[in-house]
């Protein structure tokens, strides 16, 4: 009888263990979110404040881009080599400054270097991946589906919490974070101390290759359409850029008797790792890329341009709002999908909703509810896909690479949204019409984002089979 009752008593415990890690990892997710969602209505409204124009403001815009591009695989792998919670702790440390410098000094240059500083948001998903799947791997998938549900919500929620309190001053935005920023950091220190870190020493030559690299070719693709895009500035630091990357390549796929790497690259050779990288690639693309168009249509006058509802600020953060909650039911339902549909099915379907979406768009989008119906099927998707190639990302690989594989995913995304951003605005840019994208070019948009949606649902077709000896996490 003793026997009978003890072993529930321990997998209660366990579980109530599991349970608490979740949260805790979703509650520091959740400054993740916020700091990302609650910038695109504070920054526009900072030109009267701080006496700076738009093309300053577009440039704070660049430099959050290409630090997110840089801090990516900077951050997430030394997670394998020094320890995830070590690494976590102090990454939400940084945030933490930054979100507290800009709301106790908001200035040009405090919100500039906080910015920079904000990226460091990058690393928490892989980090805690690594802590999660060392923990409990059989709760990978689930753990994901609710950091991505936070992350979602929260992007959602601290656009509007900070337009809301922003609207007369905003720069009183940018306290929206602050409490966030302190949960968070406190949630850093109550998380498990998992795996042995590796130790193995970071190769300089191929940081600064990849970190140089990245910086050249998101410039490129941010500054081409003002620059030009055979403009000497675009074409050299493009190329730079490419070159960089290439040689980074390189070095990064050597056999381990060559010497150190930066992140190893033959993790690709992994066909599980090479379709999730390429199909999140693609997702990257079609879905986040549009979100600035997004504003632009749904705050266009009807009037001036042909299309749009003349929505404010304030209704466009609600519209944003109310979709990050079909992100978060989809994200949290990811798991539960990919046991029962399989891997291939779901991410294949994730591209499929997300074509579906950019097609509702284009033939409704002359009625408010029929344009809504296609952005809330975006954002199913974007929850369902987010969710699922992250926490399939890092399968197949072994445990002490599991933060590095993560940061190649979260690479891919960077590098898809990046260039999905930049075709963007070459449309936009080739079809303007008296200062506005005509509505052929809006047409073209959603035609070519659902084209790469498409392509992402080949390339998750591509995606192993399950074998029939294998049990899925």
């Amino acid at each position: 009888m003793a026997s009978r009752t003890a072993a529930p008593a321990t997998a209660a415990v366990t579980r109530r263990t599991i349970t608490g890690m979740i949260v805790a990892m979703a509650l520091i997710e959740s400054l993740s979110g916020v700091t990302q969602g609650y910038l695109n209505p504070i920054l526009p409204a900072l030109g009267p404040v701080f006496s700076i124009d738009d093309p300053t403001i577009n440039g704070i815009f660049l430099i959050s881009n290409v630090s997110f591009a840089v801090l990516t695989p900077i951050i997430s792998r030394p997670g394998d080599s020094y320890g995830y919670r070590l690494v976590l702790r102090w990454s939400t440390a940084v945030v933490a400054l930054a979100v507290l410098m800009m709301a106790l000094w908001p200035s040009l240059w405090t919100v500039t270097v906080g910015i920079v500083l904000l990226t460091c948001v990058v690393g928490f998903i892989p980090l805690m991946m690594g802590i999660l799947r060392v923990s409990s791997p059989a709760h990978t998938r689930t753990g994901v589906s609710v950091m991505i549900g936070m992350l979602m919500i929260m992007v959602g929620a601290g656009g509007l919490l900070a337009g809301i309190v922003g609207v007369n001053d905003p720069t009183l935005g940018f306290w929206v974070a602050v409490p966030f920023a302190v949960v968070a950091l406190v949630c850093s220190f109550l998380l498990p101390d998992a795996g042995t870190p590796t130790r193995e020493g970071i190769a300089l030559v191929p940081l600064l290759a990849c970190s140089l690299g990245l910086i050249g070719f998101v410039v490129a693709l941010s500054m081409g359409p003002d620059w030009g895009w055979l403009d000497a500035r675009t074409l050299g630091s493009g190329l730079v850029g490419l070159a960089l990357l290439a040689f980074w390549a390189v070095l990064d796929a050597r056999s381990p008797e060559s010497g150190k790497r930066f992140m190893d690259l033959r993790m690709l050779a992994n066909p599980r790792i090479r379709t999730v990288s390429l199909a999140t690639f693609f997702f990257g693309f079609a879905s986040i890329s549009y979100f600035g168009t997004n504003g632009i249509f749904l705050h266009a006058s009807p009037a001036k341009t042909g299309y749009g509802f003349g929505l404010s600020p304030l209704m466009i953060a609600i519209v944003l709002a109310a979709a990050s909650v079909f992100s978060l039911v989809s994200s949290l339902l990811t798991a539960r999908v990919l046991r029962v549909f399989g891997e291939r099915a779901t991410l294949v379907f994730a591209g499929l909703l997300l074509a579906g979406g950019f097609a509702v768009m284009a033939v409704a989008h002359g009625s408010l509810a029929g344009y809504c119906a296609g952005f809330a099927m975006l954002n199913l998707s974007l929850g369902i896909y987010q969710a699922g190639t992250r926490a399939l990302s890092v399968e197949g690989v072994p445990l002490e690479e599991t933060s590095t594989a993560a940061g190649l995913n979260e690479l891919a995304l960077t590098a898809g949204i990046a260039v999905g951003a930049a075709v963007v605005k070459l449309i936009s840019s080739s079809s303007a019409e008296s200062g506005h994208i005509s509505n052929g070019g809006l047409i073209f948009i959603w035609g070519v984002l659902a084209v790469a949606a498409l392509i992402a649902a080949v390339a998750s077709a591509r995606y192993p089979k399950r074998q029939a000896t294998e049990v899925p996490a």
